[in-house]
């Protein structure tokens, strides 16, 4: 029994990370109806639409990050609520991308990179899914087949070359082995050896979307080597934070780190977790969502996000609005994971308390969500409300006319896809949650093992060894080595077809590698005996190293202070037993299982004064 009750408190400590802190208390809930905050995302939306030049760009910017992220919120209001009200403005997109590179920052002679493009793929997709243009689709998987011509391969990363077009001289024997999944930031520049994050991301996030939408498994083995590159050489993990940029040469990283490059990770780990089911995946998410909302390198006491400064991102002001559609993308995966979306719904309730009530005059809105209020209109502004106003209205169900979302102190039954309850309350119910379904499984597992003992024992008068000594199971996942995935995905280069549709500069023959045009799955993801190696000790850049050609003299920010440690992924209770012959004393005892199970459960519940909230598929 001491081994139980252990059991059960290793439990609640290991589930903590996803606790709902008490310093966001008076400001995770919100009672506003999801048409209150629709209300507030549409008039948010209009606000900026009114600032779209005719040519697609916006009256004060061409930046391409701001463009494609304008573009995606506008597609992805539309999509959440289902209508179809800014389809006329975002098809505009189609002016602007016709005259310009969009691998370019939208000025002559701006460096080209796969960050561009790889988030204006991401927006032409979500224009695709909110209305149904499938040149919009085309779009996207041109530009995907555009960006894998700097796609690092395991066999290139394996010959220990910088692949075609690449003149770069390799530290081999440090890092490029693990390379694997990576991607040249710089398309045109044969010896710039950076890989970056904010490429990296989004192109795993698209792989994950194309082959949900197409069922072609070569995106999906794509997608999962860029994951597992961002989950090993990009990974800090005494922080558990996702890195900018690392030097393929040197194999040194760039220390800078936002919440932008977080939400890519998370993002991109909340789809392959749902396509796969992977446990490994699924612990590493809860990790990052953890660290995410606990860090005090981008957040306030109370939850608030800030900007960070990291020479990484062209729009620091966007990065939260990348971080908060990455956590309202995991949600909508994972509703029923009780303790991980009532962590996050009350971390985004926070954003939209914080932009409504302190950073909002009318429908204008100020890019720092603590306020004040503009004094006169901002586009950054409204492009970072708008995200969380998104968020906002989505965790809300279509058919519900009053809201309570964020922490919670009393059961909710709730409709689908409601996640929400009535009232806040400084006690950890997602601790208790974790830690409860964590002891459960344990107390089950040792049950079951002493009615096999107790058999066993009279039958054949074995003596009982001590419980699970030694028998620790052989896992390979993330949680268990962070840098060494279980499985190495492998896809070779393809053969290319006819070109892209499009004229740009970016859709030239020298860059298609055809991936769109294969109607079938062509390669499946096959095992590789030659696992990435964990890459924890590599050398720091020096002083003046920076991800931005325009600013490598900028020294990067230290690491993050101190974060919340990373919780575990859950436990999975064992198969129960289904042996013939046992006595019917014994399988009498064994159907009382649940019922003591579930007075257990009730009895911990009882001493917080609460139980775990119930949800339902959306």
């Amino acid at each position: 029994m001491r081994f139980l009750v252990g059991l059960v408190v290793a439990g609640v400590v290991i589930a903590q990370d996803l606790s709902v802190s008490s310093n966001w208390s008076s400001s995770s809930t919100s009672a506003d109806s999801r048409s209150v905050r629709e209300g507030y995302a549409n008039d948010a939306a209009a606000a900026l639409v009114k600032n779209i030049a005719p040519n697609g760009s916006l009256t004060n910017t061409t930046d391409s990050q701001t463009l494609s992220s304008m573009y995606t919120v506008l597609a992805m209001q539309d999509a959440l609520s289902g209508n179809t009200t800014w389809k006329a403005a975002v098809s505009n997109s189609k002016t602007w991308i016709g005259q310009t590179d969009i691998y370019g920052n939208g000025t002559a002679g701006s460096k080209r990179t796969n960050s561009n493009g790889m988030q204006w793929a991401l927006a032409f997709y979500y224009a695709y899914k909110a209305y149904g243009d499938s040149a919009f689709l085309t779009l996207a998987q041109n530009t995907f087949d555009t960006t894998y011509g700097d796609y690092i391969t395991p066999s290139v990363a394996a010959a220990k070359h910088g692949g075609p077009g690449r003149n770069i001289s390799f530290n081999a024997s440090s890092c490029f082995d693990s390379t694997a999944g990576g991607i040249f930031w710089l398309p045109d520049v044969p010896d710039n050896p950076q890989i970056q994050a904010d490429a990296v991301g989004p192109f795993a996030i698209l792989a994950g979307l194309l082959y949900e939408e197409t069922k072609n498994e070569t995106y999906k083995t794509l997608g999962l080597q860029s994951v597992q590159f961002m989950g090993g050489l990009l990974w800090d993990a005494p922080n558990n934070m996702e890195l900018g940029v690392y030097d393929v040469s040197a194999c040194i990283y760039n220390t800078g780190q936002s919440p932008g490059l977080q939400g890519w990770y998370i993002y991109a780990l909340s789809i392959f977790a749902n396509i796969t089911s992977d446990s490994g995946l699924t612990g590493r998410l809860r990790t990052a969502v953890s660290t995410a909302a606990h860090t005090t390198a981008w957040t306030e006491p109370d939850g608030i996000l800030l900007d960070t400064q990291t020479n990484i991102s062209s729009d620091e002001f966007d990065d939260k609005g990348i971080l908060v559609r990455a956590l309202s993308e995991t949600i909508r995966r994972f509703p029923t994971a009780g303790d991980l979306v009532q962590f996050i719904e009350a971390f985004l309730t926070v954003q939209y308390n914080g932009a409504t009530k302190n950073a909002r005059s009318g429908s204008s809105y100020s890019s720092v969500l603590f306020g004040p209020p503009p004094a006169e209109f901002s586009n950054a502004g409204n492009l970072v409300a708008l995200d969380v106003l998104n968020a906002a209205f989505d965790m809300v169900p279509k058919n519900s006319t009053t809201s309570s979302t964020g922490s919670s102190s009393s059961p909710s039954t709730t409709a689908a896809g409601s996640h929400s309850s009535s009232t806040s309350s400084s006690t950890p119910v997602g601790a208790i949650v974790g830690g409860v379904v964590g002891g459960v499984a344990a107390i089950a597992a040792l049950i079951g093992a002493f009615f096999w003992w107790r058999r066993s024992r009279r039958q054949g008068g074995y003596v009982m060894r001590e419980p699970f000594d030694g028998d620790k199971p052989n896992n390979s996942s993330y949680e268990n080595s962070p840098n060494a995935p279980a499985v190495a995905y492998a896809v070779e280069p393809f053969v290319a077809s006819s070109p892209g549709p499009m004229s740009s500069p970016q859709f030239n023959e020298s860059h298609t590698t055809g991936l769109s045009g294969i109607q079938s799955a062509s390669t499946a993801p096959s095992s590789n005996s030659n696992q990435l190696r964990a890459v924890n000790a590599v050398p720091q850049a020096p002083t003046g190293y920076s991800s931005k050609l325009a600013r490598m003299n900028a020294p990067p920010p230290p690491l993050p202070r101190g974060t919340s440690s990373p919780s575990a992924a859950p436990l999975t209770p064992p198969a129960s037993d289904s042996s013939q012959g046992a006595e019917a004393g014994s399988n009498a005892q064994q159907q009382d299982i649940p019922t003591l199970v579930g007075r257990l459960v009730n009895d911990l519940l009882r001493e917080h004064g609460t139980v775990p909230p119930q949800y339902e598929e959306r």
